[in-house]
């Protein structure tokens, strides 16, 4: 049965935020209540077995800012729907019902609301994924059976597989790559987009940490435990990469966007940029055991980007391929069409953030399957196309 793990001190359950008080936490607890009603009014029982918060709410690590002397969320609500016996159309027809839901609910609690659904017949076999092992580690049920994940089965922090935070150094690296397609249209930043940017340049600080803890094996769920063992920890470059943490730990907790509305967004997306691949290269060289020499080597179907961990997945991935981009895809690089294609993605990407507005690169057009000499525009809109979809 899965339940939080001896070595690490389970979370807060009674709250959620860090250190918010009783004004905030009735905030957000209001608006639990209402999401809660408004799924139940949505989907009843038998279907409805629970519905679970995830992310920093649920494990009491949420932000908040106060506008007008009133506390308010900052990062996303994001929920499991833990289903029962649903029809494939049925499943189908509710996932739109809930979308519909969670828009209008976004304008009542002031945050982005999602649902993604969850069978309850599929909880005994989850996928050992960081995802769900931090799920089953800091959650909150806000409404049906309080035990519902008990089924999952034990996920330890040790023993996940380090290709789950290649994964993540993907997914926060996709974001500088939103960065600098913004910085290479030429375009001024106003006050909200100077927000975003810094907002995914501290994700991505944020995700070198956690790869920084994954590779010494010594991963913690909790960013104050983060902060804490990152701390303790002695590599090279250090120095560089904990100031840029600290800030991005600090408005993980207390957003306040509005200090960097003047400072200077290219210098900050090269130093994070920067940090980004120097992690992900010490990274890979631990995952892999083997040094990654450059980035060009890299970009090859040949190095294991850790995607795919089953014996038949040769052949589903080739199944994808054939599926996603044409029979000539499968005829024209076989040896890619036996990856699954988030391994395309982790490949190229340190070559797409390394040589912003090149063209030709050699291996890009391979690796995304886009035509020999596209240009670096078109070969970062075509990333960030398949990384939607794969990520």
């Amino acid at each position: 049965m899965a339940r939080p793990e001896n070595d690490v001190a389970p979370p807060n359950r009674e709250r959620y935020t860090l250190d918010g008080g009783e004004t905030v936490e009735a905030r957000i607890d209001r608006d639990q209540a209402l999401i809660g009603a408004a799924v139940q009014e949505v989907l009843g029982p038998p279907e409805f077995r629970a519905l679970v918060l995830m992310g920093g709410y649920g494990r009491g690590e949420g932000g908040y800012v106060w506008r007008d002397g009133r506390p308010e969320a900052y990062n996303d609500y994001d929920y499991f729907v833990v289903v029962r016996g649903l029809s494939r159309a049925r499943r189908n027809a509710l996932s739109e019902a809930l979308a519909e839901r969670a828009r209008d609910l976004e304008h009542q609690v002031g945050v982005e609301v999602d649902f993604a659904l969850l069978s309850d017949d599929r909880l005994p076999h989850a996928e050992y994924s960081l995802m769900n092992a931090e799920m089953i580690w800091g959650h909150r049920v806000v409404a049906g059976d309080l035990d519902v994940l008990d089924a999952m089965p034990l996920m330890p922090f040790g023993s996940l597989p380090l290709g789950e935070f290649t994964r993540l150094l993907l997914n926060r690296g996709a974001l500088l790559l939103m960065n600098q397609r913004r910085l290479a249209d030429g375009t001024s930043l106003g006050p909200q987009a100077q927000e975003v940017f810094f907002k995914y340049l501290f994700k991505a600080v944020l995700a070198c940490g956690d790869a920084r803890l994954a590779g010494e094996h010594v991963y913690h769920p909790s960013y104050v435990k983060k902060l804490e063992l990152l701390e303790s920890i002695v590599w090279d470059g250090k120095s560089e990469l904990m100031d840029c943490y600290r800030q991005a730990w600090e408005n993980k907790f207390h957003p306040d966007y509005g200090r960097y509305v003047d400072d200077d967004a290219e210098g900050w997306q090269e130093r994070v940029v920067r940090l980004w691949l120097d992690t992900l290269a010490w990274f890979e060289g631990c995952r892999t055991g083997k040094n990654v020499g450059d980035w060009i080597s890299y970009c090859s179907p040949s190095v294991p980007k850790g995607q795919g961990r089953t014996s038949w997945g040769a052949l589903r991935n080739a199944a994808i391929t054939l599926r996603d981009f044409g029979p000539a895809e499968v005829l024209k690089r076989p040896r890619w069409a036996l990856r699954y294609p988030r391994e395309r993605l982790i490949s190229v990407l340190p070559l797409l953030l390394s040589h912003r507005g090149e063209s030709r690169i050699s291996g890009i057009a391979g690796a995304l399957a886009v035509a020999t000499g596209a240009s670096w525009t078109d070969a970062a809109d075509r990333f960030l196309q398949l990384w939607r979809r794969y990520a």
